[in-house]
């Protein structure tokens, strides 16, 4: 039975499931070839993807996605991406920051510097276009169901709103309960199916969007600007380090900077593009209802147009690494660098998960003789 290498940090072989009456072969980045007599195994352009045989567990988990590209897939455990955000958000500095990332942060940069001088015609050309198209520029939802919950003395009740109009509905692409149907969606199918490639999306949208969803509100305290609905000047005003019962006593006077529902939908759509690269309308469909929603968040003053950038690319770049830690590529006898050059931020080969990086070191020091244990990020 053939063996492949399916792993960019550990030199542990994965099998490769195959016919019981032909072997496959997976010969390299550029090509997958079979055996002269077997040659049908092998996925022809025109028919991709191509699903490998299910293992013997009855579960599928490898496909060719394109010509001499092949993801394989273990079925993830339930929760266990939650045990990828520390490590994903450490790293994500030393990841973004690198040399071959100068261009695309410049670009955030001056693009960002570029809109903020321009936000208020822009937050006035969109409020005026929403009027003549007669788009009403609050965002109303109606509640379905109330459920009260109480955190001591925090009120945190559990509801389910939709939008009653048509630029809520636009905003409600970016709503928390659009990605968690999203990623729902695909854990039940992945269920039923017995994919672990949809699993294991369902599992890095998970991680994807709560490391965003972090780094934003992160962003959001730190830098406390105005939301356009409320602001006392053009542009809205900058409260830099508001302190939290500030913050948490009129919100929209703090939380414009950066966009959390644009970083939301950008890191959905980013992990389930990666996954499924040969479905072609994904990013086109994606990138066009993310337009619609940016236009509805101006529309209805939640937003400034400065605010995207940076928060676009914080969900690209947690998609980028949580698809990274969820697949790994089969290639006959070495690893493979998944860097997805020209896709923006680069990645590197996939490490070890943190909580498997500690050390246990005996010491012996005089008359105390004990062991250290230390944590490598």
């Amino acid at each position: 039975m053939p063996f492949a290498s399916a792993s960019f940090a550990r030199a542990t072989p994965l099998p490769i499931s195959e016919p019981d009456s032909a072997t496959l072969v997976i010969a390299g980045p550029d090509t997958l070839t079979a055996p002269a007599d077997t040659a049908k195994t092998a996925a022809p352009a025109d028919s991709l993807p191509h699903i490998h045989p299910r293992d013997e567990k009855g579960r599928i988990s490898t496909y060719t996605v394109a010509p001499g590209v092949t993801w394989h897939y273990d079925k993830p455990k339930p929760f266990r991406w939650a045990f990828n955000i520390p490590r994903d958000i450490i790293q994500a500095p030393g990841l973004a920051f690198r040399r071959e990332n100068t261009s695309t942060l410049v670009g955030l940069v001056v693009s960002s510097a570029a809109l903020w001088v321009a936000d208020q015609a822009i937050i006035d050309w969109s409020q005026d276009v929403g009027k003549q198209l007669g788009l009403t520029p609050k965002s109303t939802q109606r509640t379905l169901f109330r459920i009260p919950f109480h955190v001591g003395s925090a009120n945190l009740p559990f509801e389910f709103n939709v939008p009653d109009n048509l630029n809520s509905t636009f905003y409600y692409i970016g709503d928390g309960w659009t990605h968690l149907t999203i990623a729902s969606s695909f854990w039940i199918y992945g269920g039923i199916k017995k994919d672990n490639r949809a699993l294991r999306t369902s599992s890095e949208l998970g991680e994807a969007i709560f490391s965003t969803g972090l780094i934003v509100q992160a962003m959001k305290r730190l830098t406390g600007r105005q939301s356009p609905y409320v602001a006392t000047k053009d542009r809205g005003e900058w409260h830099l380090f508001p302190s939290y019962n500030t913050y948490q006593n009129f919100v929209p006077n703090y939380d414009a900077f950066p966009t959390g529902h644009l970083a939301t939908a950008m890191a959905t759509l980013t992990v389930i593009a990666d996954n499924y690269p040969e479905y072609h309308f994904i990013r086109p469909v994606g990138y066009g209802m993310m337009g619609l929603l940016g236009y509805a968040m101006l529309n209805n003053g939640v937003h400034w147009a400065s605010d995207y950038p940076i928060g676009i690319a914080i969900g690209y770049g947690f998609a980028k690494i949580a698809v990274r830690n969820g697949r790994t590529r089969v290639v006959d006898g070495a690893p493979v660098d998944s860097t997805g050059k020209g896709t923006g931020f680069q990645i590197m080969p996939r490490p070890k998960p943190w909580y498997r990086r500690g050390q246990l070191s005996p010491y012996v020091y005089g008359p105390f003789t004990g062991a250290s244990w230390s944590l490598r990020m």
